[in-house]
C-alpha cells in the first residue's frame, strides 16, 4: 500500500513538475521558474520515499534527499513563486533573500552531518524514522522556520488572490482553481497530524492528495478567458 501510494505520489508530482515547467519555458514568468523549481525538489524527494519504501528500510541517501528536498525546500520555494506573483517585487525578493539563505544553511547542515544508518531502522507508525537524526540547532530550526514562512506565503497568497477575484466579481473557474490551490496547501501543511492520527496509510493518501488539489486547482485557474486571448496573442 505504502508503496503503491508513493508511487502514485511521483508519477503526480512529476507530472505537475513538467506542466509547470513547460509553462515557463513559454512564458518566462519568474514565478513559474521558481514553482518549477519547488515542485522538482518535491519531486526528488518523493522518489526518495518511493525507493525507501520498495527497499523497506530508508538509507542515509534516501533519508538526506527526502530531508533536504521535501522536509527543507518544497514549502519555502512554492511561497517564493507565490509571492513573486501576488506581492510586490521588493517583498517578493526580500522572501526569495530569507529563504535561499535558509535553504543554503539547512543544505549544508543535511549533507555534512553525520547520520548513523543505525538510527534509520528505528520507524514509527508512519514508516517514517523516529528518531530526531538531525539536531534541532541548526537543521531542525531551518527546516521549521522555512516550512511556516513557505506555508504562510503559499497559502496565503492564493487566499489573497482569491479575495482580489471576489472584490473585483469574478468567480467561476479561475476562482475555483485558486480555492483549491489553498485548501491543497493547508492538508501539505497538515498532512503529518493526519498522518499521526489515521497511520501511514492517512498521511501518504493526504501527501498524495495534497499534490494532486493543487495540480488540478493550478490547471483550472491558469485556463485563460476568452476576452484575455487576443492580448495574450499580441504579447
Amino acid at each position: 500500500m505504502a508503496l503503491a501510494l508513493s508511487t502514485l505520489d511521483l508519477v503526480v508530482s512529476a507530472a505537475f513538475t513538467l506542466v509547470v515547467a513547460a509553462q515557463w519555458v513559454v512564458r518566462r514568468r519568474p514565478h513559474q521558474l521558481l514553482w518549477s523549481a519547488a515542485l522538482l525538489v518535491w519531486t526528488v524527494a518523493v522518489a526518495a520515499e518511493t525507493v525507501a519504501a520498495y527497499q523497506g528500510a530508508w538509507s542515509p541517501v534516501t533519508y538526506r534527499l527526502y530531508y533536504a528536498c521535501g522536509a527543507l525546500m518544497v514549502a519555502a520555494w512554492l511561497g517564493a513563486g507565490s509571492l513573486h506573483l501576488t506581492s510586490p517585487a521588493r517583498l517578493a525578493r526580500l522572501y526569495l533573500l530569507i529563504i535561499g539563505a535558509l535553504s543554503l544553511a539547512g543544505l549544508a547542515g543535511v549533507f555534512s552531518y553525520p547520520v548513523d544508518p543505525s538510527m534509520l531502522s528505528r520507524t514509527d507508525a508512519l514508516g517514517f524514522v523516529d528518531v530526531k537524526v538531525f539536531p534541532m540547532i541548526p537543521v531542525r530550526l531551518f527546516v521549521i522556520l522555512a516550512n511556516i514562512l513557505g506555508t504562510l506565503a503559499f497559502v496565503g497568497s492564493a487566499l489573497y488572490s482569491l479575495w482580489q477575484l471576489r472584490a473585483h466579481g469574478i468567480s467561476g473557474a479561475r476562482a475555483f482553481g485558486i480555492g483549491m490551490i489553498a485548501i491543497g496547501g493547508l492538508i501539505a501543511a497538515s498532512a503529518h497530524s493526519l498522518g499521526v492520527l489515521g497511520g501511514p496509510g492517512l498521511f501518504r493518501i493526504s501527501e498524495l492528495a495534497a499534490v494532486a488539489v493543487i495540480f488540478s486547482g493550478y490547471i483550472v485557474s491558469s485556463r485563460r478567458m476568452p476576452e484575455a486571448a487576443p492580448s495574450t496573442a499580441t504579447t
